[in-house]
């Protein structure tokens, strides 16, 4: 609860009225007045003749100062609350895109590799290293896609993560 005080100004005392007039318009008339009387009644080294124009703008500049820090602050909370959701969110999306991509290896440009020891096998009978086989097919396949090698290697470690093993092994 607050207590409410009225107070009146005499006329003569024009640049007092103006300030006071600005401080209601900006609605912090009462804040700035309970402000000052401390300053003023209570200490911190403030007496009459220190009290000005300046005074209250300073103090003004502080509470504002003070609002804006608050607001970036809860903006801030804000922020680091929503960005591990949105990234979550466009990874899934990420993923359903990629979705199509990972099967398409698996299905069509690899289909032979489930059965890695008889893909081996036959790698080996041509005199290929499966690494090279796995190289040449991946990156004509990116190059079809017109998507980055990188980018094909990543979605071949997905298709088989079995084989990840490789991913080091074929980038290079």
């Amino acid at each position: 609860m607050a207590k409410v005080y009225s107070f009146s100004v005499p006329d003569n005392e024009v640049q007092l009225i103006a300030i006071l007039d600005e401080l209601k318009a900006r609605k912090a008339l009462s804040m700035e007045i309970v402000r000052l009387a401390k300053i003023f009644y209570l200490g911190n080294g403030f007496n009459s003749e220190t009290i000005s124009k300046e005074m209250l703008k300073l103090l003004e500049a502080e509470k504002t100062a003070k609002e804006a820090l608050e607001m970036a602050q809860k903006s801030l909370s804000i922020v680091e609350e929503l960005r591990p959701i949105i990234e979550k969110k466009q990874e899934k999306q990420k993923e359903i895109e990629e979705l199509p991509l990972i099967r398409e290896l698996q299905l069509y440009v690899f289909d032979d590799i489930q059965d890695y020891a008889n893909f081996e096998a036959r790698c080996r009978r041509t005199g290929r290293e499966p690494k090279d086989a796995i190289k040449a097919r991946l990156s004509a396949w990116a190059s079809e896609k017109q998507i980055s090698y990188p980018e094909a290697v990543k979605l071949f470690c997905k298709a088989f993560p079995e084989l990840k093993v490789f991913e080091e092994v074929v980038v290079r």
